[in-house]
């Protein structure tokens, strides 16, 4: 079986949900081929008549197409024209694009009432709907876009390197991200950040500083320490090390309801003690023996106080969170992704053919 996979972008959620996955499959031997979003031209050339996608020039050894995150109209018919050349595809989503926040930035780029006639999230449901098959990371997404083709969760996983960081202990409270696309989630610490500053205690960005102040209600002078911004995806693990305990708010929305525990999960692969909302994957990861949960300001100033005050405390979460990462690194659980893939490709085989169809 041949894959071709097509990450749209060569960032986290990238790297993440295809890069490292297909690496990992490549490790072990499976014929997989990642193509970079600078080269998607060179191997997938659509053919247009008045506006409609006719047909689309890919690999001729393709078995199956892995796109991710589709928002482009064309691409979206695309991919039914694919599958009636006989190669299966694969959407792969991370996000419930159609409820983004309306401060962040990609609400504008993809709401179809915009202007933009080229991208919008109704362009991602109809290619997950033309698709053979859908790879989400989070139940909600499975039921976002399995609406007409079967849809298969991918937990989020992390790269076995990331155990191997060397975690220093220390009362440090952070966040790793960056405000312009978590618009609305610092807020749900509430006054515990100023509370943290006023008895003593210190607070770091794993990120950029833009904008940080203000979602916290902190004076702008009031001492935060930042990384700046990370665009090296490998220095990321080492940005967030630099954290002692790590908080991962994310306001109750509809959207967030529907994002993946990587947070918490990338806290306690490299062992930082982590605080997340009560959002349904971070209680999932907590039941699994990741961090503590707040479900409100009062609540998250004294998790911080609990987790600053107990040396012993701060170990044991970092010791259980790592041991709980150890199971879930993304070379370990590799399988699932080619599993998947070998899905896709069996479904559109079957029900092309009769004879297979029939069990014959």
């Amino acid at each position: 079986m041949k894959i071709y996979v097509f990450p749209a972008d060569m960032t986290g959620c990238g790297y993440y949900r295809l890069v490292w996955p297909s690496e990992a499959l490549i490790k072990k031997g499976h014929d997989v081929t990642v193509v970079p979003p600078h080269q998607r031209d060179n191997m997938m050339q659509a053919t247009l008549r008045n506006g409609v996608v006719t047909s689309v020039k890919i690999p001729s050894d393709a078995d199956v197409l892995v796109l991710q995150r589709v928002t482009h109209r064309y691409l979206a018919q695309a991919i039914k024209v694919i599958r009636q050349s006989g190669v299966a595809v694969v959407v792969d989503m991370d996000d419930d694009l159609t409820c983004i926040h309306p401060s962040n930035p990609a609400f504008n780029a993809l709401h179809p009432v915009n202007g933009n006639v080229d991208h919008s999230w109704q362009n991602t449901l109809a290619a997950c709907d033309n698709a053979t098959l859908v790879t989400v990371s989070t139940p909600a997404l499975a039921t976002r876009y399995g609406r007409k083709t079967p849809a298969h969760v991918l937990y989020n996983m992390v790269p076995e390197r990331m155990l191997d960081v060397p975690h220093i202990d220390s009362d440090v409270v952070g966040w790793g991200g960056a405000v312009f696309s978590h618009p609305t989630d610092l807020q749900e610490l509430g006054p515990s950040i100023a509370t943290l500053l006023r008895d003593g205690g210190a607070f770091k960005i794993a990120g950029p500083i833009d904008g940080v102040h203000r979602a916290l209600g902190l004076p702008s002078e009031a001492p935060v320490a930042t990384t700046g911004v990370i665009t090296d995806i490998t220095a990321w693990p080492l940005a967030i090390n630099s954290l002692g305990i790590g908080v991962a708010p994310l306001a109750d929305s509809r959207f967030n309801n529907a994002k993946s525990w990587l947070k918490m999960a990338e806290y306690a692969a490299v062992g930082v003690p982590c605080i997340g909302s009560p959002r349904e994957e971070y209680r999932r990861l907590n039941r699994k023996g990741i961090g503590l949960v707040a479900k409100n300001p009062t609540e998250w100033t004294k998790q911080i106080r609990r987790l600053r005050n107990s040396q012993s405390l701060r170990e044991d979460l970092s010791f259980n969170g790592r041991a709980v990462m150890e199971t879930l690194t993304i070379e370990d659980n590799a399988e699932l992704w080619v599993e998947a893939w070998t899905e896709a490709l069996i479904r559109d085989r079957v029900g092309r053919n009769p004879l297979v169809r029939n069990g014959i």
